[in-house]
């Protein structure tokens, strides 16, 4: 009676054991398959369109005022197609209204190849220290130095604001249809592309 017994204790345990198996075996098959339909050659490769305007500081107003609306145009042109297989990044540089911090911010802008464009800076002189390193680059931008700021401890006017965003809005349509125009022409976009395209309107 006892061997019996163990006898069903091993069957039941073997049976379990078969069990878990299958079960590893079915999970390993179905994560291999998952994998297997998301492939990194299947992601869309990514091009970044750089920002540079104040996010911190006094300036802070004016670069959270800009912000959504290049972040917006972007969104459209993703959801557009126009941009083939490509999708485009945003990435916002904060100079503080810092003529020093602006050239630092558009140097590392210049360094990373995904940025085929960008917009910024705001001020008169944030741009004027920003746009020979990124002409120097070879970098698209469309840098407006446009913003006036108010003296310190005096508050942004919101017309003011408002028409930098409706302006940065314009702006980022113009590169993002310049980036479109190259991948038309060429395919793969480049920063010579992108700026001959921009010439080119």
């Amino acid at each position: 009676m006892k061997l019996r017994y163990r006898a069903l204790r091993f069957t039941h345990r073997a049976s379990r054991i078969t069990f878990h198996v299958s079960r590893f075996t079915l999970l390993s098959a179905i994560c291999l398959l998952l994998s297997a339909c998301a492939m990194p050659g299947d992601a869309a490769p990514v091009i970044k369109i750089g920002v540079i305007a104040p996010f911190e500081g006094a300036g802070r107003p004016l670069g959270y005022a800009v912000l959504p609306g290049i972040k917006a145009a972007v969104e459209e042109a993703n959801a557009s197609g126009d941009l083939d297989r490509y999708r485009v990044l945003v990435v916002a540089f904060n100079d503080d209204l810092d003529a020093a911090t602006a050239a630092a911010q558009a140097q590392a802008l210049a360094l990373d190849a995904d940025v085929l464009g960008v917009v910024g800076a705001w001020s008169v002189e944030t741009a004027a220290a920003a746009r020979p390193i990124l002409a120097e680059a070879g970098l698209p931008a469309l840098v407006t130095g446009w913003s006036p700021v108010p003296p310190n401890g005096q508050k942004w006017d919101d017309t003011t604001l408002a028409q930098a965003a409706t302006r940065v809005h314009n702006d980022a349509h113009t590169l993002l249809d310049a980036l479109a125009a190259d991948i038309r022409a060429h395919g793969e976009p480049t920063r010579a592309g992108v700026a001959a395209a921009l010439r080119s309107r």
